[in-house]
């Protein structure tokens, strides 16, 4: 258990701000400040104090840091929740006045975030592992793996958090760190990388040109260290996957791929995995934090409510798309985006066209979707979404008709 410096709580939400050790930098003391929350139990309802709830762990991406707004909104919903700085950061103006009890030092909006260095900072990001050239134990992601496996240790060790139910979220960066951690943290439920993913030294990303930048060998090593593509064939958790479907950041070339990795290795059908690609999706927290596909997909394991719509198949024949689909809600539309020219996939020009819905004879929970391509070549994916909106994507496949 790592060692815990209590910093204040907030009397309005009931957070807490905390710095909690970290690992050695260059041989000094590092501490890692984090948020964390327990959901509200109302006087009158006793009973519910003694059950135990389920918990979150929250990763910020880049230009991002502990965000208490982001563990209120897990708090308000019932999880216990943690969410930590990976920059050596504080997420407000001055360490000086850090002290102060006051509720204005809740970072409630990243876009009105002003971020401070502390006295025990580890190493701040570089680039794409631009920190190559230092000891293992003094780069970037060394340091923030382990924060957050020890936040993780933090979370299960508050009274009345459920062991047994704690997943991991994350964003950007933070997407990238929860699929790493998914396939390296066994005492987890359920991971849900939002944006990013593995297969970082691909061409044709920001992340693929860092990679290009290494000498060969180092690339090869720190491949096998650092790119989640090297951990996902060991997580044996249900995964959401969750991007939207120009992102420029994480294209859907790799963000598929690190999906179907995971997919590919994971046998627990009861609680299959879900790809989510939402068409205009923006890369942002904001939008991140408004998807309730995340909410609904920690709910279905946790709580043993509702899945999300699971797809069983994906197949062409001919010009013909179907997908066949199991839900325990209504499924109310099917949509398929297709692309012509993939070879840019931040800026991809998506169009649609409805499928036609019906249900499976002699089933009340599955269904099919088919529709007819409307080209010939290019990529495309089925989105099906339920009556609560939640929306479930197939694989992105090609067409293999001869163009």
């Amino acid at each position: 258990m790592p060692a815990l410096y209590p910093v204040f709580e907030d009397e309005e939400t009931g957070i807490h701000a905390v710095f909690y050790q970290g690992v050695p930098y260059k041989g000094k003391e590092t501490r890692v400040f984090a948020y964390y929350g327990m959901p509200k139990i109302e006087e009158h309802k006793q009973d519910e104090i003694s059950k135990q709830v389920p918990g979150i762990i929250l990763v910020h991406g880049g230009a991002g840091s502990a965000f208490s707004h982001w563990v209120k909104q897990w708090n308000d919903r019932g999880y216990a929740a943690i969410a930590m700085d990976l920059e050596g950061q504080l997420p407000f103006e001055s360490y000086n006045n850090i002290s102060s009890r006051s509720h204005d030092h809740l970072s409630m909006d990243p876009s009105q975030s002003h971020f401070s260095a502390h006295p025990w900072s580890g190493p701040i990001k570089q680039g794409v592992f631009a920190d190559y050239g230092e000891e293992l134990q003094d780069q970037w992601m060394y340091h923030a793996v382990a924060a957050v496996l020890s936040a993780h240790t933090i979370l299960r060790a508050l009274p009345g958090v459920d062991v047994d139910r704690i997943g991991i979220t994350g964003i950007s960066w933070g997407g990238i760190i929860t699929s790493l951690v998914s396939g390296l943290d066994r005492r987890l439920s359920f991971a849900m990388p939002v944006y990013g993913c593995g297969y970082l030294y691909e061409p044709g990303t920001l992340y693929g040109l860092g990679f290009a930048k290494m000498p060969p060998a180092t690339a090869e090593h720190l491949l096998s260290l650092w790119d989640p593509s090297s951990y996902l064939h060991q997580s044996k958790i249900p995964m959401l996957w969750l991007n939207g479907s120009q992102d420029s950041h994480f294209p859907l070339s790799i963000f598929v791929k690190s999906y179907e990795q995971h997919e590919h290795h994971y046998e627990d059908a009861r609680l299959h995995s879900r790809l989510s690609i939402q068409h205009g999706l923006p890369h942002t927290y904001p939008a991140a934090w408004s998807c309730e596909e995340s909410y609904a997909f920690a709910d279905s394991i946790t709580r043993d409510s509702p899945a999300l719509i699971r797809i069983l198949r994906a197949e062409q024949h001919g010009e013909q798309v179907q997908v066949l689909f199991q839900s325990p809600l209504e499924v109310t539309k099917a949509v398929l985006y297709w692309c012509e020219d993939d070879s840019d996939w931040g800026n991809a020009s998506w169009c649609s066209e409805a499928a036609f819905l019906h249900k499976v004879e002699n089933s009340n929970d599955h269904g099919e979707a088919h529709v007819s391509l409307p080209i010939v070549g290019g990529v495309f994916y089925m989105q099906l979404t339920n009556a609560r909106g939640w929306i479930t994507s197939s694989r992105v496949m090609r067409d293999h008709r001869a163009v």
